[in-house]
């Protein structure tokens, strides 16, 4: 009588302890794959933002040149008319000699 009360117990109590270790497994392994997902999803949203970035950046190193180069062009065209200027005033000068003015 003892036995046919005690196996089914037993038997009973041992399902029911695997079926728990079998639930914190699953716990763990669904904490795990959250956890992934996660990583996944961060991994992607700083992915996106350094490639914004490095197209950003590209275009502001692309202005800067373009300006580089209108500046050059500008300095050039200043020196350019400088020496037109010191032309002309040597030119004014020699009239001035000619005309008997100091």
């Amino acid at each position: 009588m003892l036995e046919s009360l005690l196996f089914p117990a037993i038997a009973s109590f041992l399902t029911a302890l695997g079926m728990k270790i079998l639930e914190w497994n699953k716990d763990k392994a669904t904490t795990k794959s959250t956890e992934i997902d996660n990583e996944i999803k961060s991994a992607t949203f700083y992915q996106t933002l350094l490639d914004d970035m490095s197209k950003r950046l590209e275009e502001s190193i692309i202005a800067i040149e373009k300006r580089d180069v209108r500046i050059k062009e500008r300095d050039e065209r200043i020196e350019h008319l400088i020496d037109e200027m010191e032309l002309l005033t040597g030119e004014l000068r020699k009239y001035k000699q000619l005309n008997g003015k100091t």
